[in-house]
């Protein structure tokens, strides 16, 4: 289709030119072709063809003139022949009715041209936009990419030498700079955490968000996650474990990921736990998939906003506390990455739940048997409890 003449982008000359080339083609079939009845009917359907290119190429108007020669070649198959006279009512008939048939054909040829053309123009309207969206999503992670590599290089330098001031300081006046300097290395992390958020936003986005899939024990990724956060916990009165059931059967993910995905929902817990609350984090065997999930006490989430609540920049109350709003968006799209799904549980005064869930490592395993085993909990402190 992409070869079909324009009509729009013709000029007069190439558009009245086709029919008057039709009509030429038509008196020369009239003259030269004997006037035997059994070659009317493929000449007539010619004729039609010809009415119908011009109608295509140069529009209603060259259409009706190829229509008017192609009536002057029809009239030499009228008797006598090799005239230009019609000697029977009936003939007029049959020239009017062809007269009618080529208007029809033309306003057809000029209608399926135009439907073309308008179908073409959309198709590259869309493949120009969907160039420009992909140019513009390379030009963005690129330069995200830029920023963060220039901005990861002074960060790591701040922190230590941040580090470097909290091992030199001593007693006395050594305790406020070591205090500044925690305040240092907490800002950094916080910084390189925004930076992280960027980069894989730009990467789902680009659709390069790429998974190193491995065997995993979710027992061991609860209790890194706990280990990794029990000062913060600690310094905030609040209680942090892990439970997980003995025998659980390894999961098949990418371990960095599931981490990032665990720290994210954490941490929004960290944030909107009271002194006095509890945050429990869980693992157990959900069909085919291992379900994780992170429960916490806090204020719990409005009804309203949970159908919204993992879409970008949407977290309201997350945005309050410093953040982007993207940690729950990201969570979401590692989730999905991996086949799994994200889900949320939340009452206003009671606390919320997220829960995801990953691919077993074998399928076959994953039934319930072995669960009532006994089950192991690890708390903030590194106390296993029954």
């Amino acid at each position: 289709m992409s070869s079909l003449p324009e009509c729009t982008s013709s000029s007069p000359a190439v558009r009245y030119g086709t029919a008057l080339i039709s009509g030429v083609l038509a008196l020369l079939l009239a003259t030269q072709v004997p006037p035997v009845w059994a070659l009317k009917l493929p000449l007539v359907l010619f004729y039609g063809v010809l009415i119908i290119t011009s109608a295509w190429v140069g529009g209603l108007w060259p259409g009706l003139l190829s229509t008017v020669l192609c009536i002057v070649g029809a009239v030499y198959w009228i008797e006598p022949h090799g005239t230009l006279r019609v000697g029977h009512p009936a003939d007029v008939v049959g020239l009017v009715l062809f007269l009618l048939i080529g208007a029809t054909l033309s306003a057809f040829g000029e209608s399926v041209a135009r439907a073309v053309r308008v179908e073409r123009a959309s198709r590259q309207v869309a493949e120009n936009a969907a160039a420009a969206e992909r140019s513009a999503a390379q030009v963005r992670e690129h330069t995200l990419a830029m920023v963060a590599h220039d901005l990861r290089d002074p960060l790591a330098v701040i922190d230590l030498n941040a580090g470097l001031i909290t091992r030199a300081s001593t007693a006395g006046a050594g305790v406020e700079v070591s205090r500044r300097a925690a305040v240092v290395h907490r800002t950094v992390q916080r910084m390189n955490r925004l930076l992280r958020s960027l980069l894989d936003t730009a990467l789902i986005d680009s659709g390069g968000l790429a998974l190193d899939l491995a065997p995993e024990s979710p027992a061991a990724l609860l209790a890194e996650v706990v280990e990794t956060h029990a000062d913060e916990a600690e310094a905030k009165h609040i209680q942090m474990r892990s439970e997980a059931p003995a025998g659980l059967p390894p999961a098949l993910c990418d371990r960095d990921r599931i981490l990032q995905v665990l720290t994210n929902l954490t941490v929004n817990a960290l944030k909107f736990t009271p002194p006095g609350g509890t945050i429990t984090l869980r693992a157990g065997v959900s069909g085919r998939f291992v379900r994780f999930s992170v429960t916490d006490t806090g204020p719990g989430i409005d009804a309203d906003k949970l159908p919204r609540i993992f879409e970008r920049y949407f977290g309201e109350r997350r945005t309050q506390n410093g953040g982007l709003g993207l940690g729950l968006f990201i969570a979401k799209a590692i989730v999905e990455a991996h086949h799994g799904i994200i889900e949320v549980e939340s009452s206003v005064g009671e606390g919320s739940s997220f829960a995801f869930t990953v691919p077993l490592l074998h399928q076959a395993c994953a039934t319930d048997q072995g669960l009532g085993a006994g089950s192991i909990t690890t708390s903030a402190n590194h106390s296993p409890a029954a």
